[in-house]
């Protein structure tokens, strides 16, 4: 009879040792995943805030690109101004050689 009681004492013991070490190996997943999906959204670039993004960097460009056309439109301006005003002291210019 004690050796009845013992085994299934023995079985018992081993089934709950099994449930535990079970547990904490879906546990120790569990919290891998875990981990991983909330690295994964603090990453995240939601897809509205990213376009919203890229529109405004390329509203920006082309504002740039303007901007520096504009520039380069004034300093042609001058220059233009510089050389007619600087034209008629020097004389007309060369004829222009062409190589054959």
């Amino acid at each position: 009879m004690i050796g009845i009681a013992g085994t299934i004492v023995g079985i018992i013991v081993a089934i709950v040792a099994s449930h535990r070490t079970t547990g904490d190996k879906i546990q120790k997943g569990d919290d891998a995943l875990h981990e991983r999906i909330n690295r994964v959204r603090d990453e995240y670039v939601r897809r509205v805030d990213l376009d919203s993004h890229m529109s405004r960097i390329e509203t920006n460009v082309k504002e740039l690109r303007e901007e520096g056309r504009e520039g380069t439109r004034e300093i042609n301006r001058r220059l233009d101004q510089v050389l007619t005003t600087l034209q008629p002291q020097m004389g007309p210019p060369p004829p222009s050689r062409r190589r054959s």
